[in-house]
């Protein structure tokens, strides 16, 4: 069977009902179970101070957090918030306390990356912002997987492929090999697209297998990113695999 099997039993991408997710961390996990997967990760929303209605762990929650993710069978990550100014919302002694970090875009000038029609008045500059935004967070390093790198705003999203150019999609690669961060390929999502990932493995970027599930029946629908890595001629080499974590042949 051509392409990464290992894949298919992989989410690095799962959250609970501790950030904005609808199931506990045992649900999650169950499902995880019942869906044959072997290395799976629980990412809630982490900011140091998130602000008030802000559903994400507090660097004062970050221990209990991490004792129950553990405990339970996960690996244990976070998905920050990158800003605009390209900080992500993670200090560099909570990094050390987890397992691995997950940064993503969700709003930027204003606009939120989800369920926001807010019209978008100079669309290029805006997808610039974006890369400047995520490249300076791969530079922190703070990072070790940038989230669904190509998902666009509402009013963005039916124009990317012009949009996201193949000097812009170089450009954000070159970040992610630059820094050794990993590019996530969303099963939920379905982000991104096959020349992207080509260009992944041609700058030698590993790819990141995740659900982004906000319930326990998203967790393990990865289908669209395997069939993308399998599509690229992506091999299990080329999977991203947190640090001191394994997964039999």
């Amino acid at each position: 069977m051509p392409g990464p099997l290992r894949a298919q039993r992989i989410d690095l991408h799962i959250h609970t009902s501790l950030s904005d997710g609808k199931g506990s961390i045992e649900d999650v996990v169950a499902a995880a179970r019942r869906r044959g997967l072997e290395l799976f990760a629980i990412t809630d929303h982490y900011e140091e101070s998130p602000c008030p209605g802000r559903r994400a762990i507090s660097r004062a929650e970050l221990p209990a957090y991490l004792s129950a993710v553990g405990g339970a069978g996960a690996i244990r990550g976070v998905e920050v918030e990158i800003f605009e100014d390209g900080s992500p919302s993670i200090s560099r002694e909570a990094r050390a306390s987890v397992d691995f970090v997950i940064g993503g875009l969700h709003r930027l000038r204003g606009v939120v990356f989800w369920d926001d029609p807010t019209p978008v008045l100079d669309p290029r500059a805006f997808v610039e912002s974006m890369r400047i935004a995520a490249s300076r967070a791969m530079e922190s390093g703070l990072l070790d997987v940038l989230a669904h790198p190509t998902w666009l705003p509402e009013d963005l999203r039916a124009d990317s492929g012009r949009l996201l150019t193949p000097d812009w999609i170089r450009s954000l690669i070159r970040s992610a090999a630059d820094n050794g961060v990993a590019m996530e390929a969303s099963g939920v999502w379905r982000v991104p697209d096959e020349a992207f990932a080509r260009e992944c493995l041609r700058q030698g970027v590993k790819i990141s297998i995740g659900s982004d599930a906000h319930d326990p029946g998203s967790v393990g629908r990865t289908a669209y990113a395997i069939a993308l890595l399998r599509a690229a001629g992506a091999g299990d080499e080329d999977l991203f695999i947190p640090a001191g974590a394994d997964l039999a042949p």
